[in-house]
């Protein structure tokens, strides 16, 4: 294909939407990383909206446009190859997933309680974030060779144990939500590859109903551990009271039998903890059902939020104004919380803009799929989709308080450089069925 005939045939709109969201970004991000040392914020009253842009914080602002220029860059060059050319080296993208995801278990960089990141020279990468990527690729190269062939429970289970393994590695980080991601991205793609949606919901549902067995069993066993301490300490204050006693000796017995028991609880449940869900997500999956239990805890990040995205109202504090991000109340604000600076700064009409402009990109991501010439063009584009909508979803629900906190962040807006750069390899998927999208006439 010709460079004249390449520009040509790019879809322009999707390509504005990005750039708006990503220039959106970078505002955000340089307004949510400013921090005042006060409570004033009259410097700003008579500024304009140009005058307020030079007084973000551009440390992380400069750093994120280098990753959008090197995303783009990235995006024309996934675009201009056919896809049917990449296709050819699906087996490989699997083998640099897995490698990727075994380095980052072997040698890689711990941060806020997980080990996620590799460290390049002065920079990380999250290697999970690219192998949503590669696994979109790889997987769809192995489902179009199972074409007709997705019938059964026993012709899916090839599927799960392919996309299994990568899942594993991610929740040994541990990163349950991108874990999740994988899952509703096999899901879909699966759907759409011809697999009985019957099977695929009976799957689902045994899948759920597994998830909230672990759960409950982990509300039990921590409910027991907790009442047994309490009763433990009750009978230690008895015992020394009584301790000269005929009754000291049995109450010493009880007091015995009790941390017995107690011990036994509590390794169970450690267990569970070392092999299942770990102490905090099980806090995140129940705490935003009710964030004023725990408010200077587990629930701080999501009252914060709703504080922000409420305090904004209609259209917004300002630019700059916002008091929950700059007076450094709201946690992981230009990371998994900057949909909550957005509300609080520029209230629903600016949260409208955000939600309006990814629900476009998902909008030409389906109609990308839907007129793709193959089987392969539709896979590509489903897997793609079905992850940006997962995250956008996930993202703005956790900002909300309606979704458990993941640590997901916002395609195209959040700060990161390797969610970014996946985010425009995608896009470039998207462009190159687009491209594409007519069927070959002989």
């Amino acid at each position: 294909m010709s460079l004249r005939r390449f520009l040509k045939g790019l879809d322009y709109p999707l390509i504005v939407a990005i750039i708006a969201l990503v220039l959106l970004g970078l505002i955000m991000i340089g307004s949510a990383t400013l921090e005042y040392k006060d409570d004033s914020f009259s410097q700003f009253t008579n500024l304009n909206v140009l005058a307020r842009l030079l007084h973000l914080d551009y440390h992380y602002v400069f750093q994120q446009m280098l990753w959008f220029f090197l995303g783009i860059f990235l995006m024309g060059a996934i675009a201009y190859l056919p896809y049917e050319d990449l296709m050819k080296y699906t087996r490989y993208f699997y083998i640099i997933t897995l490698f990727l995801l075994g380095t980052v278990a072997i040698m890689g960089h711990s941060a806020l309680g997980a080990q996620r990141w590799i460290q390049v020279g002065t920079h990380t990468i999250q290697p999970s974030e690219f192998s949503k990527f590669l696994m979109i690729l790889s997987f769809t190269g192995f489902l179009v060779k199972r074409q007709g062939n997705l019938d059964r429970f026993r012709d899916l289970l090839p599927c799960f144990i392919y996309f299994g393994v990568p899942i594993l590695f991610v929740l040994m980080q541990p990163d349950l939500g991108t874990a999740l991601v994988f899952v509703f991205i096999m899901f879909s793609m699966m759907f759409f590859a011809g697999a009985k949606p019957s099977i695929l919901l009976w799957l689902l549902g045994m899948g759920l109903a597994l998830m909230a067995g672990l759960f409950f069993i982990h509300l039990y066993l921590h409910g027991l551990d907790l009442q047994q301490k309490e009763q433990l300490s009750l009978l230690e204050q008895r015992v020394r009271i009584t301790a000269s006693t005929p009754a000291g000796q049995e109450l010493n017995n009880s007091y015995l039998a009790l941390a017995k028991r107690n011990r036994t609880i509590h390794t169970i449940h450690e267990k569970l903890h070392k092999y299942t869900f770990k102490e905090y997500q099980m806090t995140r999956l129940f705490i935003f059902l009710n964030p004023r239990s725990d408010l200077l805890g587990a629930g701080y990040h999501v009252w914060q939020s709703l504080i922000a995205i409420g305090s904004g109202g209609f259209t917004g504090k300002g630019l700059l104004e916002g008091t929950q991000s700059h007076l450094t109340f709201l946690p992981v604000r230009h990371t998994d919380f900057i949909f909550s600076v957005v509300g609080e700064e520029f209230g629903f009409i600016g949260a409208l803009v955000i939600l309006g402009l990814l629900f476009f990109v998902l909008y030409r991501g389906i109609q990308i799929a839907a007129g793709a010439r193959d089987l392969t063009g539709t896979l590509l584009a489903v897997g793609i989709v079905s992850m940006l909508l997962f995250q956008i979803f996930t993202n703005i629900g956790m900002t909300a308080g309606i979704m458990p906190v993941t640590g997901i962040p916002l395609p195209f807006v959040s700060y990161g450089g390797s969610s970014l750069m996946m985010c425009m390899m995608a896009i470039g998927l998207l462009l190159n069925i687009y491209l594409r999208r007519r069927k070959i006439l002989f």
